[in-house]
């Protein structure tokens, strides 16, 4: 998966969705105006001494000369799609959350004890380390016995993941890591935040449909005279009208909801397979539906706003939101015969009992070893091979993503179940741990937050301090689920505070800046609910900013002055071939360093991949990276909004780059 490539793809595909979108809403507008037109026209001429029989439709010349009422006609019918549109629109603002709970949903806790869910929580946390972004909500949709699945949220930051309990008790964790790693791609790929934006959008075309119905259940069915009652069937007429062009604007967008879908889907199942190197999983879990009896519908009225967004079809509808089940599971096994669907059946309850007690000895920690191994090890890079891993975890981080998992000391567990603990957790992993610094930040913690919440972040410091540098972003963006169980005057509180924390320390180290400022994006994301589309700014219109950026970048990871402009140019020379601005050392490079990554979150996705390279460069420009070295680079790509996975020995073929 070209993670570059899909961004700039979703971008385009946002900017179709909307066209249409606003192409639909005139087809409506118009049609509503002349059916407005008439019905007036026909009423007037109803009631005069000389009126015309016949239903009158307005010209030009007629819609010219009444210009007031096509305005308040279009108005109103602009008004009503539009307050409608934001009505929804703002309701799931809050994020993925707030689609699952309208399902019905039920939050998963992170200390739950049922080991289906825990099962669940343990995939979901593991694809999230991999993937290098923060680990979702999850939900069970615990009425739904079939098997289901979506990602919902407007960015990385918000998302959700929930899955019906069919899901958690027909498959096993192979075949639940498939659907898991199908929806992670949805976040990675740019499609959730298109799928949850589709939803508003659609529920403003259908209220156009909803009024027409509800004037049609409520008018008076007769009048006190014959011109009364002609009234009245010429309201009904138009209600029935409305109520018609209602359904075909709806009938618009749902034939643009469902192309947009087939295709992502098709992707999403390719993405899935690369993520697991497992071909089985995925295909299994299509091969379960096709065999279960209840398939993948579900049964809550409002599954048809989700149907886009569900791993597969949610509800029965004319123009199908996904593939065939037959072709997605050819797609990755030609030799499928739809006949396994009876063998499968019948093995079904087998499969559950066996799900659920792999699911019990699930979460024993184990392989000390290989965790040892991912932990320690050095990497040998091509910065290439490290772009390309940008959005696009395999088989040996989502291995490596379950070794650091279970790695997670277990105080640290308990402190991420609880909104306050974790809060208090989320600020210690962002402070310095110098001892100098520590204390410097501390008392301003204390200052801006208070005295308790200081008190608890220095009580945790042992914890944090006890963790190895590939532990701590893990740690870190497993969080964000109970930190959205804090008040949104809690969290704005909190951004407020690394804001201010990351540009008024000068004397920190750069590993720990990129870690606190990875903390801010992510929970300024999530906060001020940032759609993370990508930008359009140029690599040569970034020139200063890249300077402060590679210029700090170097100065810290290198000692004597040759090795830092070694280091410097190593990255900028290919970034930048005709016009490299010289290396500049930064004085206060907190504050140059915040603002240049701000900015250079907007340059547009192929400026990102060529950027993520030389990066590598800079950091690694002897082509060999430490741990902490990659996790530095983790942290910076991931203020961009470029997630890398785990950076493991395999990350490169060979040392050229």
């Amino acid at each position: 998966m070209d993670f570059f490539g899909q961004q700039a793809a979703s971008r385009r595909l946002s900017r179709r969705l909307v066209a249409l979108f606003i192409l639909a809403v005139v087809a409506v507008v118009a049609v509503v105006n002349v059916i407005v037109l008439t019905v007036v026209a026909a009423i007037g001429r109803s009631q005069a001494p000389t009126g015309e029989p016949g239903l009158p439709l307005p010209d030009a010349g007629w819609m010219a000369n009444n210009p007031g009422t096509v305005l308040l006609t279009t108005l109103l019918v602009l008004g009503t799609v539009g307050l409608a549109s934001l009505y929804k629109s703002m309701k799931l603002s809050s994020g993925g959350g707030a689609v699952a709970r309208t399902l019905g949903g039920e939050r998963v806790s992170p200390d739950t004890r049922d080991p289906l869910r825990r099962r669940l929580l343990n995939v979901v946390e593991e694809m999230a380390i991999a993937s290098g972004v923060p680990v979702p909500e999850v939900y069970v949709l615990e009425q739904e016995t079939a098997i289901n699945a979506f990602a919902a949220g407007h960015n990385a930051a918000n998302a959700a993941v929930a899955v019906t309990r069919g899901t958690l008790e027909n498959l096993d964790r192979a075949e639940l890591q498939g659907v898991i790693a199908h929806e992670f791609a949805h976040i990675l790929n740019g499609d959730m935040r298109l799928n949850t934006r589709l939803i508003g959008l659609l529920f403003g075309l259908m209220v156009v449909a909803i009024i027409g119905r509800t004037v049609l259940r409520h008018a008076p069915r007769g009048g006190g005279n014959r011109k009364g009652g002609g009234a009245v069937a010429l309201v009904l007429l138009a209600a029935l009208a409305v109520t018609i062009v209602g359904h075909v604007g709806l009938f618009f967008g749902r034939l643009i909801q469902a192309a947009v879908s087939r295709s992502r889907e098709t992707l999403a199942d390719a993405s899935a397979v690369q993520f697991t190197r497992d071909p089985s999983g995925i295909r299994n879990a299509l091969v379960k539906i096709g065999a279960l009896s209840q398939g993948s519908r579900l049964v809550d009225a409002d599954a048809q706003e989700v149907s886009h967004m569900l791993f597969a079809p949610g509800v029965r509808q004319l123009f199908a939101s996904h593939p065939p089940l037959v072709a997605r599971i050819r797609a990755i096994d030609p030799r499928f015969d739809p006949r396994e669907f009876d063998a499968v059946r019948s093995r079904l309850l087998a499969s559950r009992e066996r799900a659920a007690a792999e699911a019990a000895v699930e979460s024993a920690p184990g392989a000390a070893d290989r965790l040892k191994q991912v932990l320690g090890q050095a990497v040998v890079v091509a910065p290439a091979a490290v772009a390309e891993l940008v959005g696009n975890p395999g088989e040996a981080e989502v291995e490596a993503a379950g070794e650091i998992r279970v790695s997670l000391p277990d105080e640290l567990l308990v402190a991420a179940s609880d909104p306050g603990q974790a809060r208090a957790l989320f600020l210690a992993l962002s402070l310095d741990p110098d001892g100098d610094a520590r204390g410097r930040q501390l008392a301003f913690l204390e200052s801006e937050l208070g005295a308790e919440i200081a008190a608890a972040a220095r009580q945790l410091n042992l914890v944090v301090d006890a963790l190895q540098p590939r532990q701590r972003m893990p740690a870190l963006l497993r969080l964000f689920p109970s930190l959205r169980r804090l008040s949104r005057a809690e969290r704005a509180r909190l951004l407020a505070f690394l804001n201010a924390l990351l540009v008024r320390e000068g004397r920190v180290s750069v590993y720990f800046y990129a870690l606190r400022k990875l903390a801010q994006v992510q929970l300024r994301d999530e906060v001020e609910r940032r759609s993370g589309l990508p930008g359009n700014r140029s690599l040569e219109a970034s020139a200063g900013d890249l300077q402060v950026l590679f210029s700090v970048l170097a100065a810290h990871g290198h000692g004597d002055a040759s090795a830092v402009r070694i280091a410097y140019d190593s990255g900028l020379q290919q970034l930048l071939p005709r016009q490299r601005p010289e290396f500049a050392p930064q004085t206060n490079w907190p504050a140059a360093l915040d603002a240049a990554l701000n900015r250079l979150d907007r340059l547009a996705p192929a400026g990102k991949q060529l950027l993520v390279e030389a990066l590598t460069r800079t950091i690694a420009h002897d082509q060999r990276l430490t741990v902490p070295e990659s996790e530095l680079l983790r942290a910076v790509c991931a203020t961009l909004h470029c997630p890398l996975p785990p950076l493991l020995g395999t990350a490169g073929p060979s040392a050229q780059g």
